[in-house]
């Protein structure tokens, strides 16, 4: 190593066994990707996957982990010898996050903690309106198998490290510069333990008390998952969180932390993960997120206009650069440790993009480049994308409710359709509204300092292949050039192009 007090991140994962849940997911892949391709000497990965009805739990991860395109570059250099590859250095283990023990014999449990040096957790529910005993389950209860495993390890002088990835939007209402630190509470109800911690045991146990007077109060299951995804908001926004999958994954933190005393963990929060921007494909990514639903809508003509503030910063971070700093913040880790750390991945500090400006560069894009995208775009998009204030987008949409009703009415008796696609436009786009509203009228921005020291204490060849900075792309290059070419490629791979389908529809109604 070139400098004193440097890291490396390859030398790190030499000879270690890596635990990594949430492996079927885009952030899982990614990583899981990353250190197959540049940690050529680490022992072995252990992949904590469900199984399904149909599959296995080692087919359902061939299916769904390594088919991905995600793989080609290690595809392509292994070649015939991909397959075995994978054997040498990955395990499936077959079992479930949120049940004890992950679902195995006591044996096979400990057998796996002896042998681990760390756990990656990217396993979330990551549905802003997830039912409410699922987002606890999932996001916090289940971090107390993660802190079980550890402690079956039984080797004081070499503990099992923790990865806990989190998100930038656990900061909730708070407002102003979010920093690395742990998060307090907006509403200031949930009582502080001590400088760092909060007593959410209380919290917890009132959550889930409420959760068992809904199961009690119905047998209908359709009920039962309408008034949990109602209590999940509801609970959240009077703590001090959007939505349930933010409050859940503070509570996650705050259990990891105390749990394993403060040590031993560190916890990654990225912002809105997109596309990757260069490794090891540009612009690959897995359905639709957080931007690209209001991207995919507007061009399918069903979004115009939606709430935000138009100098707001909207985060986005490249899936490529999150990969990256779990791999830098595990690197660490391995390191002896005195107490947690916290980092954050994102572009708010160094490569600021306010939402007018992000979605300029889109409109831009797409008027250029319709023809070329045809599995996003079934002609050339008709409507402006305009962002007005949450409070004038309210007014609007009443308005537009009450007026779209009345046209449908005549529409429908004259035997026009336009009228109910201007009502399914309005639907659309208050539904659109209610899930991303919160995101693209930002009130606070996040910072990552401690995450950008992190980077510097390793060699400027690892820097270079573990690059977590967002000031090293242009955001025009990215959103032209790589994210819309991206979405179509891979997000929307199988899909039909709407050029085809519109043309089709024609074809049926002149029929």
């Amino acid at each position: 190593m070139s400098q004193v007090n440097s890291l490396s991140v390859v030398e790190s994962f030499a000879h270690k066994r890596v635990l990594i849940t949430g492996v079927t997911g885009f952030l899982g892949k990614a990583i899981l990707e990353k250190i197959l391709r540049e940690t050529p000497d680490v022992s072995q990965i252990c992949l904590l996957v469900r199984s399904s009805t149909r599959l296995s739990a080692h087919e359902r991860c061939m299916a769904d982990v390594f088919d991905s395109s995600l793989f080609d570059v290690l595809r392509d250099k292994h070649g015939a010898g991909f397959d075995a590859f994978i054997a040498s250095k990955v395990t499936v283990v077959s079992g479930e996050l949120t049940l004890p023990l992950f679902g195995l014999s006591q044996e096979a449990f400990t057998k796996i903690a002896q042998s681990l040096d760390l756990v990656i957790n990217s396993a979330a529910s990551v549905n802003f309106r997830e039912a409410m005993d699922q987002a606890l389950n999932i996001n916090a209860l289940s971090l107390n198998n993660i802190v079980a495993l550890t402690q079956h390890k039984g080797d004081c002088a070499n503990p099992t490290k923790v990865l806990q990835i989190s998100t930038c939007y656990v900061n909730g209402f708070n407002r102003g510069v979010m920093r690395e630190e742990v998060v307090s509470p907006a509403s200031g109800l949930i009582a502080r333990k001590d400088d760092d911690t909060f007593d959410i045991q209380p919290v917890i146990e009132q959550l889930n008390t409420k959760i068992e007077r809904i199961y009690q109060s119905t047998d209908n299951a359709e009920k039962q998952q309408k008034k949990l995804i109602q209590l999940g908001i509801q609970q959240s926004q009077h703590f001090g969180w959007n939505d349930t999958y933010t409050f859940t994954k503070w509570l996650g933190e705050q259990l990891l932390i105390q749990a394993l005393d403060k040590q031993n963990v560190t916890i990654l929060r990225p912002s809105i993960i997109e596309s990757a921007v260069s490794s090891p494909l540009p612009g690959w990514v897995e359905g639709v997120k957080v931007a690209d639903a209001l991207i995919y809508a507007y061009a399918k003509g069903r979004v115009s206009i939606f709430p935000g503030e138009d100098n707001g910063i909207l985060d986005v971070i490249p899936v490529d650069l999150v990969a990256n700093s779990a791999l830098l913040c595990s690197a660490q880790l391995f390191q002896k440790t005195t107490t947690y750390r916290i980092y954050q991945c994102c572009s708010g500090r160094l490569n600021p993009i306010k939402l007018k400006q992000f979605i300029d560069y889109v409109q831009q894009a797409s008027l250029q480049q319709y023809k070329q995208l045809p599995k996003l775009f079934a002609g050339k998009p008709q409507d402006t994308f305009k962002t007005v204030s949450p409070k004038t987008f309210r007014l609007y949409m009443a308005a537009l409710k009450g007026s779209t009703w009345l046209k449908t009415i005549i529409g429908r008796s004259f035997g026009s359709k336009n009228a109910s696609r201007l009502m399914e436009k309005a639907n659309t786009t208050a539904s659109l509204a209610m899930i991303f509203g919160f995101y693209t009228a930002p009130k606070y921005r996040f910072d990552s300092l401690q995450l950008e020291q992190l980077q510097s204490r390793f060699s400027i060849v690892e820097q270079k292949a573990f690059n977590t900075k967002a000031d090293s792309y242009s955001w025009k290059v990215y959103l032209q050039k790589i994210h819309l070419a991206g979405l179509h490629k891979y997000a929307l791979a199988g899909k039909p192009d709407l050029t085809q389908k519109s043309n089709l529809n024609k074809e049926k109604q002149a029929a």
